[in-house]
């Protein structure tokens, strides 16, 4: 036998003995306890193909023929367990004896491995992951919206060893982000309505206003819990703008922001084709491909549309992961699709202990002034800048870094208010953009609505 998993048993379960196919002394196994190591394999991956035709396919048959799908059993068992078209015969002859049906024989129906019954690979499915998912949820929106242990439970089954997984592509699902990376930038943007003083604070100091909201203004969103301040950000200004839906007649102040140190996110996208190869002889496999089939659907929930209304509830199965990944995983974010683009673009979210924004010091004294508008002689239009005028060098005073301030008696040493976090992202002051929302477009098809009238008792029209 010349299948690893195989190889292994033998010489983990093996007694000393003559092998009758290789006529050599060494760890031997008989071929009925071969057999059962195949059919174990064969019930969870493969599946007896049909004996005849369906309905398309007769039809189809009668122009060009028909082909059964798959392969006799015999080629099936030589392929997987890498042995002798002799053994793999042997092998497919003790499990036709073990499974001949006598009656079933006599009605015409095929046994499983007949001579001529054939084997397909089949889909593993998803196992026990998705009934374990959809617990998860009603646990969440009916019984207890904090994060228990048997929440806990369920995510490590699905989330265990996250950081090692690789897709079909042998790329992995989680990347590293930041400086000298493929990612190193992200484009945030923040709606204004109404009056313009809050827009001109804002543009005053961008790198507080437009960037992590504070922990008061946090509003629950697809990856954190009310209160919990995370960076939604965006791989582009385009699906940055669509993200925040800005009604029209708003303006939408969006700003480039560099993330300054290494970052490892979960790619959600790339959940959808993860890798799960392993021998068929190890129990463990199965598991695995059930484990990735799951993966795929979990993504497309993740990054699915919600409705407005919905929101409250249909949100916390997501931000129960978000919180998983943060603190058990130790990842610092995630990269999900845009709903708002139709999945085109991605969206980054940075959980909350690596979302704090590089305040940018400025001397003290310093005097900050917005224009926001300029007038010619004939009409006022949008002109955006932003004065600092800081103190003579001779009245200057450095800031000072609030961290220190308690070593020499100004602040208590277990100021709550002190941010401890490092920090994660730099805003580009010259990225910052001003748009005004004339209009929005919408993808939008349409479908015909058909009405007829019929006599109660008379036929419906195919049409």
């Amino acid at each position: 036998m010349g299948e690893g998993h195989l190889k292994s048993i033998v010489q983990i379960t093996g007694d000393e003995g003559f092998c009758s196919y290789c006529d050599e002394e060494g760890l031997t196994l008989s071929i009925e306890e071969v057999a059962d190591l195949v059919e174990r394999a064969f019930e969870e991956h493969y599946e007896r193909t049909a004996t005849e035709p369906d309905g398309f396919e007769y039809a189809m048959s009668r122009e060009v023929g028909w082909d059964r799908d798959g392969e006799e059993a015999k080629w099936v068992i030589l392929s997987a367990a890498d042995v002798s078209e002799e053994i793999a015969e042997d092998i497919r002859s003790v499990l036709e004896d073990r499974h001949y049906d006598h009656d079933l024989t006599q009605m015409g129906e095929e046994c499983p491995f007949s001579d001529e019954s054939h084997y397909a690979e089949k889909n593993a499915g998803h196992g026990e992951f998705l009934v374990l998912w959809n617990d998860f949820e009603r646990g969440l929106k009916t019984q207890s919206r904090f994060f228990s242990p048997s929440a806990k439970l369920v995510l490590d089954q699905i989330f265990n060893g996250v950081s090692e997984l690789r897709t079909t592509s042998r790329a992995p699902v989680v990347v590293t982000v930041g400086p000298a990376m493929p990612i190193t930038n992200l484009y945030r943007a923040r709606v204004f309505e109404g009056e313009d003083d809050e827009l001109a604070e804002a543009l005053k100091a961008p790198w507080k206003h437009l960037g992590t909201p504070p922990t008061e203004a946090a509003s629950a969103g697809r990856m954190n819990a009310r209160g919990i301040a995370v960076f939604y950000g965006a791989r582009d200004a385009d699906t940055a703008l669509s993200e925040v839906r800005p009604p029209v007649g708003s303006k939408v102040a969006l700003a480039v922001f560099s993330i300054i140190r290494p970052l490892r996110l979960l790619d959600l996208t790339a959940l959808r084709s993860v890798s799960a190869s392993g021998s068929i002889f190890d129990p463990a496999t199965i598991v695995q491909m059930q484990r990735s089939n799951f993966l795929e659907v979990l993504s497309h929930l993740m990054s699915r549309a919600v409705m407005p209304h919905e929101e409250v509830s249909e949100y916390l199965p997501t931000q129960a992961v978000a919180d998983y990944l943060a603190n058990e995983a130790r990842l610092d974010g995630m990269i999900f699709p845009s709903v708002q683009t139709g999945q085109e673009s991605s969206n980054v979210v940075l959980f909350h202990h690596a979302a704090r924004v590089e305040e940018i010091e400025l001397p003290k004294g310093t005097e900050l002034d917005v224009q926001l508008v300029t007038r010619d002689s004939d009409d006022f239009y949008p002109d955006y800048r932003v004065w600092e005028t800081v103190p003579l060098p001779t009245e200057q005073v450095e800031p000072m870094n609030r961290a220190s301030h308690w070593m020499f008696g100004m602040d208590h040493p277990f100021d709550h208010d002190l941010d401890t976090r490092a920090p994660t992202l730099r805003i580009d002051l010259e990225s910052i953009q001003v748009h005004h929302v004339r209009a929005v477009t919408f993808n939008a098809p349409s479908h015909k609505v058909t009405r007829r009238r019929l006599q109660k008792g008379g036929d419906v029209p195919n049409d």
